[in-house]
Parts: C-alpha cells; sequence; structure tokens
C-alpha cells in the first residue's frame, strides 16, 4: 500500500510539472510516444549526455586564439624577428580586419592601406640592398602567415608585390633595372603585378603560354590575352593606380 501512494505522489508531483502548452506544441512537431519509447531505452550513460547537451547553451563558451603558427615556427626566430612579427600581426589586426570584409563584398581595394604597409618595412623582405631588409625566407614565411591569418587577400597582394613582381626584377632584371625599380617597390611607391594567366592557358609558365612580347623603338609590345583588365604597374599618393603596360 505504501509503495503505491509513493508511485501516487510521483506521478502527480510530475503532472504539476508539465507544461501542457509546450508539450502541445511539441506533440504537433514530433510523436510523443515513439520519443518517450526512445528514452526508455536509455541507459543512466546516454540520459545524463543527452541531458549534457540539452544544458550546454548555458554555459558562454569562448573561443580559442587563432594561432597560425601549427608547428611553432617562431620559436626559431630571434628576438628582433619576432618582434616583427607581433608588429604585423597587431598591424594587420587593428588596419585590416576592420575594414576587410567591406571592400571584399564590394570588389574593391583598400589603396589607403598601402603607405601604412610601407611603415612596417617588410616588403622585398629577403633580398639585400635596394633598400630591402636581408632576412631569413623563415621570416617571409611568418609575415606572410601573419597576414593571412587575418585576410587571405592581403597577404596575395603583398605577396605579388615583395615576391613575384619585385623577385622576377632581383633575379631576372639588370642591374640598371634593379636600380630603377625596387627602391620604389620595397616602399610601396610602386605597386608590380604579375600579369601571366591567360584564358585558354591559365598560369602556364612552364610552357604553353600565347602572349608574344616584341621590342620596338618604343618600347616593348604585349600581343595576346590575359584574364582580368590592364595591370596597373605604377600608382602615387597624387594620382592613384597609372597603366604602364597592357595586354592587347
Amino acid at each position: 500500500m505504501a509503495g503505491t501512494l509513493e508511485k501516487i505522489r510521483q506521478a502527480y508531483r510530475l503532472f504539476k510539472s508539465i507544461d501542457f502548452e509546450q508539450l502541445n506544441k511539441l506533440s504537433k512537431k514530433v510523436d510523443l510516444q515513439k520519443v518517450m519509447e526512445g528514452f526508455s531505452k536509455l541507459d543512466d550513460k546516454q540520459l545524463k549526455g543527452l541531458m549534457k547537451m540539452m544544458e550546454g547553451g548555458k554555459k558562454e563558451k569562448v573561443l580559442p586564439e587563432i594561432n597560425a603558427d601549427f608547428y611553432e615556427l617562431h620559436l626559431r626566430l630571434s628576438d628582433e624577428d619576432r618582434a616583427l612579427q607581433l608588429k604585423v600581426r597587431e598591424f594587420m589586426e587593428r588596419e585590416i580586419a576592420p575594414i576587410v570584409n567591406n571592400y571584399w563584398l564590394h570588389d574593391e581595394f583598400p589603396y589607403e592601406i598601402i603607405p601604412k604597409f610601407a611603415e612596417l618595412n617588410v616588403c622585398g623582405l629577403t633580398y639585400k640592398g635596394y633598400g630591402c631588409p636581408g632576412k631569413s625566407f623563415l621570416m617571409e614565411g611568418i609575415i606572410a602567415m601573419e597576414m593571412g591569418r587575418v585576410d587571405a587577400s592581403i597577404a596575395t597582394f603583398f605577396g605579388v608585390q615583395s615576391g613575384l613582381a619585385m623577385g622576377s626584377i632581383y633575379l631576372c632584371g639588370s642591374e640598371e633595372q634593379k636600380q630603377e625599380w625596387l627602391p620604389g617597390m620595397q616602399q610601396f611607391k610602386t605597386i608590380g603585378a604579375f600579369g601571366l594567366t591567360e584564358p585558354e592557358v591559365g598560369s602556364g609558365a612552364a610552357g604553353g603560354l600565347t602572349v608574344t612580347a616584341q621590342r620596338t623603338a618604343d618600347g616593348w609590345v604585349l600581343n595576346g590575352q590575359r584574364n582580368g583588365s590592364a595591370t596597373p604597374l605604377r600608382t602615387s599618393p597624387s594620382s592613384g593606380p597609372k597603366t604602364w603596360a597592357t595586354a592587347k
């Protein structure tokens, strides 16, 4: 008799705790009988896990700090280079992160950041002379990593300017060409481009490119096609981008 009364009391307490309005809404979404049958088959551990999952939203989750250096390569840097890495990180978080999404959505480039970029003194990082820092390739990779950590597009812009454009002149240009172009490019007074990709070929540098270059009395004439519009090769703060060479 005592056991029966206790069961009645438990049923009464359960009945009082039920929100019949919510139960009615739930019954329109799921088969309550099947739900109850499913719950009855769970063991204690499964039920505790289910309750923990349902209560998980109550605690605020703190996201881990973004770490792009998976292999802790910065530990191989000198104190001076580590300070430069953190300087670039701070620049990207302060200057780039707040504006990058807006420029991405409008398909525009933030030209106003170029003078600020120049102040970092990281362009042409691994080259020696011509105003370049002459640092290690490891440092160059870490700088690119810090930029890509915030925005891959800015990292690509830097890679083309410092690597593809300046690198082509540094490795293949005459001394006269290096003296003319590299100091200005290192300071971002001259913006370079690497106009390689063609509609039918892609970036087929190893072979297959169809563009031709012919020297004339007035300079070089380029004939062919490339993806995108004319390439701006020189800029100045007062006049903005100017086209110095185009593919016909």
